[in-house]
């Protein structure tokens, strides 16, 4: 299952809880994640898209635009192009 960036601020939604979660929300100072919530966030994703985030790439995600991005190329691989637009 292709993801895309509605996928991801439902599910950020969901597991925090907040509604209207935007693209460009930041995940703790707009949103009030804390890094448990984040990483409860990047599980969730990773179980519903059979992908595996590495750590490094998590560890830069600050908003939900950037954990789309770090899903998106989970998929396709190291070398994957994103796609900003979407």
């Amino acid at each position: 299952m292709l993801i895309d960036l509605e996928d991801v601020g439902r599910t950020v939604s969901l597991v925090l809880g907040r509604r209207d979660v935007k693209a460009d929300d930041r995940l703790i100072e707009d949103l009030g994640a804390e890094s448990m919530d984040v990483l409860g966030v990047i599980v969730a994703l990773e179980e519903k898209h059979g992908v595996a985030i590495d750590e490094t790439a998590a560890a830069g995600v600050s908003t939900v635009r950037d954990l789309y991005e770090v899903v998106l190329k989970s998929q396709h691989g190291p070398t994957a192009d994103t796609d900003r637009s979407a």
